[in-house]
């Protein structure tokens, strides 16, 4: 059996939505597509994540994940933050992030900015066109100093994120080398 690795993008992005009845609801069925995962990292990962989910109380679960992302900005869910804190580089990154949608014919249908990682991995689940998902890899290449400040408060939502750091900086290798392959051979 194939398994597609933008399903275990979208299982991510749902899970990583903020933790309602809903999604609270349909673990079971995440669980059973998070099973389909080759990847053994993002397997357990989610495993872990949904057996976590269940072991405590949903109000526990939702008071936890509104005090990391929503807030701690050292720790939001708004990837260029991360990169460029709250200034016009960053600006210009969100502006490049909603050209790239743009031109990839998706629109966004919430109210939230470009370089949310929910988001922005449910653009990488469907968009079939390397062109338009490199600069999204990139984006979340930098997200290990997420990942490192949740390991201290969260460590449950850094295993989360980490197969997602994992595979951008595999994307952007690939996409490094395939652009610059002479120096790839040095």
């Amino acid at each position: 059996m194939n398994h597609n690795p933008t399903d275990s993008l979208q299982v991510l992005s749902v899970l990583l939505l903020y933790p309602d009845d809903d999604l609270l609801n349909r673990l079971g069925e995440i669980a059973s597509i998070a099973d389909q995962s080759h990847s053994v990292e993002i397997k357990s990962a989610i495993q872990a994540y949904i057996h976590h989910l269940k072991a405590h109380t949903p109000i526990h679960v939702q008071e936890r994940y509104t005090a990391v992302f929503d807030m701690n900005p050292a720790t939001t869910m708004n990837m260029t933050y991360h990169a460029y804190g709250d200034n016009e580089n960053r600006a210009a990154a969100l502006a490049h992030l909603q050209h790239n949608y743009e031109q990839a014919g998706w629109e966004r249908i919430t109210g939230e900015l470009p370089d949310y990682l929910p988001m922005m991995l449910e653009f990488l689940s469907i968009c079939p066109h390397p062109e338009h998902t490199a600069p999204v890899w990139q984006c979340l290449r930098g997200m290990q100093p997420l990942i490192e400040r949740l390991k201290k408060n969260e460590p449950i939502y850094a295993a989360l994120l980490q197969p997602v750091v994992n595979m951008a900086v595999e994307r952007c290798a690939s996409v490094d080398n395939r652009d610059h392959p002479h120096e790839a051979n040095e």
